[in-house]
């Protein structure tokens, strides 16, 4: 088994044109898929924002809640406590509660929609 190499010889079948239209088509043919992918991505990307943006409020009352209350972790029912209903600014359940109503009919608004027409 000798391998024996030529001096002047290509070993390559191709022209230069013809190598050079092949990288532009494997180019052309990467920026498609390159696009496509990244086209999906943003879609469920965008998707996921728009649900993390209505959920924000939300979120943001329930951090809020838990760093004023401390390090412990705990959630009083309104009605819970004896003089719940005489202090001001109680907790944010009835907030939490419209924000949670906004989310659902914001999410299902074209069902909603045909059920009225």
């Amino acid at each position: 088994m000798a391998y024996s190499v030529t001096k002047g010889s290509s070993s390559s079948s191709f022209s230069f044109t013809e190598h050079w239209l092949l990288m532009m088509a494997i180019t052309l043919i990467c920026g498609i898929l390159g696009y496509l992918i990244y086209d999906a991505i943003m879609a469920t990307a965008s998707e996921l924002l728009q649900r993390l943006l209505v959920i924000s409020p939300l979120l943001l009352i329930i951090i809020v809640h838990w760093l004023s209350t401390g390090s412990q972790l705990n959630f009083p029912m309104p009605g819970s406590e004896p003089s719940a209903i005489h202090r001001a600014g109680g907790s944010p359940w009835g907030v939490a509660f419209v924000l949670l109503l906004l989310f659902f009919l914001i999410s299902y608004q074209p069902s909603l929609h045909d059920l009225i027409s």
